[in-house]
């Protein structure tokens, strides 16, 4: 159950920090984009995060291959990745341990009913 209450909180208190920060600024988001590549220091940290989000998203790739889902279906999770940050990624660890325990449930209900 763990699999996917971590990550669903995590996503839950992160986007509602992101929904807070955005309404409350006093500047768009393409003014805030501009003023963080607007320095080298501010702008390696921006670099830094795609990076390691690029690399998340390969990782999610060919964990989904593995499960055997589509590029399609890590397509919505790339759009939030690369626009929201973190949250791409938290939403697929959510849902990829939802399945997780929803498989497990069943697995451990048929084995029950045939013992």
């Amino acid at each position: 159950m763990l699999r996917f209450l971590v990550p669903f909180v995590t996503l839950i208190v992160f986007m509602g920090y992101t929904i807070f920060a955005i309404a409350t600024s006093d500047q768009t988001l393409g003014q805030f984009a501009g003023d963080l590549m607007r320095r080298p220091t501010t702008a390696l940290v921006v670099f830094d995060v795609y990076l390691a989000l690029l690399m998340i998203a390969t990782w999610m790739f060919f964990d989904a291959r593995r499960r055997g889902h589509g590029i399609g279906y890590l397509l919505v999770f790339y759009v939030i990745t690369f626009c929201f940050g973190s949250a791409g990624p938290l939403a697929y660890l959510t849902l990829r341990g939802w399945r997780d325990y929803r498989q497990m449930r069943v697995g451990s209900r048929a084995s029950d009913t045939t013992t």
